[in-house]
């Protein structure tokens, strides 16, 4: 009878015990499922971002951390600095402490982490900051060679080329902003920007005859003066200000370095220099103590300014600001009574 009882315990037991790790099968199953669901949310709100709402939370409410983002360029820095605070961003170029060349400076120094300049990009330096996402413009082999190490490291790494006209400008904003899960905000952006453009259009469309404009800057500390050509944003700010770039009379394809000879042959009827730090024109010395400079109608007619490099050579949300304070310049009746004078 004992015997009965221990056999009828013991199977009863194992009945127990098959239950048991029944149940716990079931349930790790459901937990491997739900924990593959979430990771594969994770990784399409980092990479398929559709709105800023989409990286505050997944479709089951949980809430995502926003994406942590290096901009190594000086454009980018400032343009993804428009979109999202401070605390997203883990790097940003140390030109952006440079108030003549960045927009949010004040901004840029809430950042911590600082990269060198485009010309001496270290892939390494930047992996330090565990960036989720890389923002990089292309303009050097530098920069070219910091892409392939980053993408080969896993890590998102989102490029442009050089942010040469408005058009180029509006579209890399709303790139940032899927990257970096500010769609909306950079949306407001791109909008602000096109309708300042739009507004110049409008003032500037019953003009039968447009002035040339020369931009003169340098390009760095100590190149001297370089003539502004394609490929640089002021270079679409001429025209969209009712101007002709008197660069184009060079055939020219690129900037390049400014010489005598060349702005005579351009002769100008207005000149805009660029300020990179507020040092004065030091660096035009050189053409200026030329003789034949004097000549020049630009010059004869006293149609010489100076504009920061951030509001005319550096592409970033308020770059439209500096076009219509050229306008303004250039064709005050067009904008008399107008806050862009």
């Amino acid at each position: 009878m004992r015997n009965v009882q221990t056999r009828r315990k013991s199977t009863f037991r194992m009945l127990c015990m098959s239950l048991i790790a029944l149940v716990a099968a079931v349930g790790l199953t459901a937990c491997t499922s739900n924990s593959q669901s979430d990771s594969e949310k994770s990784s399409n709100t980092i990479s398929t971002t559709t709105s800023s709402k989409a990286a505050a939370s997944s479709d089951n409410g949980k809430i995502e951390a926003a994406p942590k983002v290096a901009a190594v360029s000086l454009d980018t820095a400032d343009a993804v600095l428009e979109v999202v605070p401070p605390e997203q961003v883990v790097a940003v170029p140390k030109s952006m402490a440079n108030p003549y060349l960045a927009v949010n400076e004040e901004k840029g120094k809430q950042v911590s982490g600082q990269v060198g300049g485009a010309t001496g990009l270290d892939p390494e330096g930047i992996l330090a900051f565990h960036p989720d996402v890389v923002l990089i413009t292309k303009i050097h082999n530098s920069e070219n060679d910091a892409e392939q190490l980053l993408s080969q490291a896993g890590v998102k790494v989102v490029t442009f080329d050089q942010w040469g006209t408005f058009e180029q400008l509006i579209a890399n904003f709303r790139a940032i902003g899927e990257a970096v899960g500010a769609v909306d905000k950079a949306e407001e952006v791109a909008k602000e920007i096109q309708g300042k453009l739009d507004d110049a259009a409008k003032r500037t469309a019953s003009l039968t005859s447009k002035p040339s404009v020369l931009v003169l800057s340098p390009v760095g500390p100590n190149t001297g003066p370089y003539i502004m050509g394609p490929g640089n944003i002021s270079y679409d700010m001429i025209r969209l200000a009712g101007a002709k770039p008197a660069a184009e009379a060079l055939g020219i394809k690129k900037s390049t370095k400014a010489s005598i000879e060349d702005v005579l042959n351009m002769n100008p009827d207005y000149i805009v220099l660029g300020d990179w730090d507020g040092t004065g024109d030091e660096w035009l010395k050189d053409l200026k103590s030329q003789a034949a400079w004097n000549t020049l109608d630009a010059v004869k007619n006293n149609r010489i300014t100076t504009m920061k490099a951030k509001e005319l050579l550096a592409p970033n949300r308020y770059t439209v600001d500096g076009m219509l304070e050229m306008s303004a310049w250039l064709h005050p009746d067009l904008w008399k009574g107008d806050a862009a004078n």
